[in-house]
């Protein structure tokens, strides 16, 4: 199987380099590869500067890109109708702005569309640009072929075609997403580098994405079937018999509305991961029941404000009002001993802010028991004279989920929220209505 890339960022005793503006003829390879920053440097070594500095393209060379494109884009045509996948890395700049000669030696500009170069329309993709590296790959088969990089990410997506297969972590930003393409598919890949300690481990490294390209195209094609077709001659294209190019037609449109259907079951798969995360209140403890934690307060309009590790577990603000907050997953109920804490950090927060903040105590009390059995009170008596005299507020992660299926809904809002959290001394009353045994 061969594969060909216009880029650099294989090893080229495995992975063919072309280039976009050359003869290479991209059916020439199984599987392709294309970085749109490489054609962007590309088309840079086509120009010329002129005295202000400004780069701007010969009339003869301007015609020489429009040819070229509209050849690239027939190949990339016959490619995918042959159930080709096409991977791609986007460019920093979804246009390119240049000054061209006209053939009678006038000057105009010209906008040229990196996108389009790929057979893509950039209306369709908005990018937010943010960097890391934590990215999720929810699906088996891009999780086992992403991890053999070091992946990173410069956006993520707030508008696309397609179907996302990878998130920044906690989060449903999408940094990579695959769109169908006739019988093929491109496959907007996040930011992808190989980590090698020489040229040998490289070259080493390389050879093992190759064979990892190779099954992963393998079960692209299984999943998005390629029509059994005869081999013809190129000439042959151009020729349809009777109703095929109706037909053609018909079957893109199929294609298309595959593409709908597939995000339509994307979309509810992530709302219904949505809720298993939010059960995740529930019945977790440590980092992973602070993390729901923060991001409802966050949705809920709470800013967080920054924490010093193995102190404080949250700290939020809303105009001028701060609250300090800890968090606990018990196997049993709260104890003074959570209060205590809790107040420790309230005094530090007042010591080096000058500040008085409000101390809220949530807690996930018997978390290894079904709600239905979590009868016993969740903060004993024995600790409500004291944090009812710190003027601590006191709830479950039951409560605070509650509070959130609610706002959500519409049936409270923030301002309520926050007038609860902040007014309340001692326990919170407060009784969900929309976790419900099935």
């Amino acid at each position: 199987m061969k594969i060909a890339e216009i880029g650099e960022t294989f090893h080229q005793a495995y992975v063919d380099r072309i280039t976009y503006f050359s003869d290479d003829y991209m059916l020439d390879s199984d599987i392709l590869i294309i970085d749109l920053n490489s054609i962007d440097q590309e088309l840079s070594l086509l120009t010329i500067g002129s005295e202000h500095g400004e780069a701007w393209l010969p009339y003869e060379t301007y015609k020489y890109i429009l040819e070229k494109v509209e050849d690239r884009t027939k190949q990339l045509t016959d490619y995918f109708n042959s159930g080709g996948n096409l991977w791609l890395r986007l460019p920093r700049q979804k246009t390119l702005t240049y000054e061209f000669q006209t053939e009678v030696d006038a000057f105009e500009n010209v906008v040229i569309d990196l996108y389009a170069l790929v057979s893509l329309e950039s209306k369709h993709f908005t990018l937010n640009s943010k960097k890391g590296s934590n990215i999720i790959f929810p699906d088996p088969l891009f999780h086992a072929f992403f991890e053999e990089f070091k992946c990173s990410y410069s956006h993520s997506f707030s508008k696309y075609k397609g179907m996302s297969i990878a998130n920044i972590n906690l989060t449903k930003q999408p940094v990579s997403i695959i769109l169908s393409k006739s019988r093929g598919n491109i496959i907007v890949m996040p930011e992808i580098s190989i980590d090698a300690d020489s040229n040998d481990d490289f070259e080493m490294k390389t050879s093992y994405i190759a064979s990892a390209f190779e099954l992963i195209d393998k079960e692209l094609k299984a999943r998005y079937k390629v029509i059994p077709e005869v081999v013809t001659p190129e000439w042959c294209s151009g020729y349809y018999l009777s109703n095929e190019g109706a037909q053609i037609t018909k079957l893109n449109k199929l294609f298309v509305e595959h593409d709908g259907i597939q995000l339509k079951i994307q979309q509810q798969q992530q709302l219904l991961s949505t809720y298993a995360e939010l059960k995740q209140l529930l019945f977790a403890t440590s980092s992973t029941l602070e993390e729901r934690v923060k991001q409802i307060l966050k949705e809920f309009g709470y800013q967080l404000l920054h924490t010093e590790k193995n102190r404080d577990d949250v700290i939020i603000s809303h105009k001028d009002q701060v609250a300090v907050i800890e968090i606990k997953g018990q196997k049993g109920s709260a104890a003074e001993a959570n209060a205590a804490q809790l107040m420790k950090w309230v005094t530090t927060y007042h010591h080096d802010m000058g500040k008085s903040p409000k101390g809220i105590l949530i807690i996930n009390a018997f978390k290894d028991k079904a709600l239905i059995e979590r009868n016993e009170s969740p903060f004993p008596d024995q600790m409500m004279d004291y944090c009812k005299k710190m003027e601590l507020t006191l709830l479950t992660t039951t409560q605070l989920l509650g509070l959130y299926l609610d706002f959500k809904t519409g049936d409270i809002t923030f301002k309520q929220i926050h007038s609860l959290l902040w007014k309340t001394i001692g326990t919170l009353n407060y009784t969900q209505t929309k976790i419900k045994k099935n």
